[in-house]
């Protein structure tokens, strides 16, 4: 599939780049001279909106091509895909514009950490040397050995709200399972009394100070 008016193609991705690249580098002021500060600010704002500026042209104009595109299967499939990727662009756009532009926040619920793979989190860990991870959490039960019994994808979903599915789909599988020790972020009341009717012990420590009979418990 040839469409005209895409001669230039690898100078238009290089121009893409180019700005997106000078808009990239450009660092918040730390000046405490006002004058400064706002000169710095006005730079950036303008790098910005050149670069979504001519992203967008692109954008119309392949638009504009796609609507001239006549073929079997193989085209539309081609120009399905081609869709798909112009609507990240135009939200990837909108969201400079109101992020950069105008100075808002974006919600956390509506950024894409990956256009490959959209499934893909943003997952804060806390923990030293790897404080935040890209990818899908995933519930692992291993046995007193280290071999895996079951495993679940979380979507959306966090420790808490997985661990009495995750007993009774283990307990499907392995049905001599009859203990369980979980980590502080599995617990919640409800937990501690769902998972005594699938198990004959659970191990499941409480989060912050605990009580005397939690630390009998």
């Amino acid at each position: 599939m040839t469409l005209a008016g895409w001669r230039q193609s690898s100078h238009n991705i290089k121009t893409v780049k180019r700005l997106f690249r000078k808009a990239q580098k450009l660092k918040r002021p730390t000046s405490k001279d006002p004058k400064k500060k706002e000169r710095r600010e006005k730079i950036i704002l303008e790098a910005h909106q050149e670069y979504i500026d001519v992203a967008g042209n692109f954008l119309a104009k392949a638009r504009a091509s796609l609507g001239e595109v006549n073929g079997g299967v193989i085209a539309i499939a081609l120009v399905m895909e081609i869709e798909r990727y112009l609507s990240h662009a135009d939200r990837q756009i909108d969201q400079t514009r109101h992020r950069v532009i105008e100075g808002e926040k974006i919600p956390h619920n509506e950024k894409t950490f990956s256009l490959f793979e959209e499934h893909t989190k943003w997952i804060s860990k806390g923990k030293a040397g790897v404080p935040i991870e890209l990818g899908l959490k995933v519930c692992i039960f291993e046995d007193q050995h280290g071999f895996i019994l079951h495993h679940y994808i979380m979507q959306n979903e966090t420790d808490d709200q997985v661990a009495v599915a995750m007993v009774k789909q283990a307990k499907e599988y392995h049905p001599s399972l009859i203990s369980c020790s979980f980590d502080k972020g599995f617990h919640s009341p409800a937990n501690q009394k769902n998972l005594m009717e699938h198990l004959d012990f659970v191990i499941l420590p409480r989060k912050g100070r605990l009580s005397q009979n939690d630390k009998k418990r």
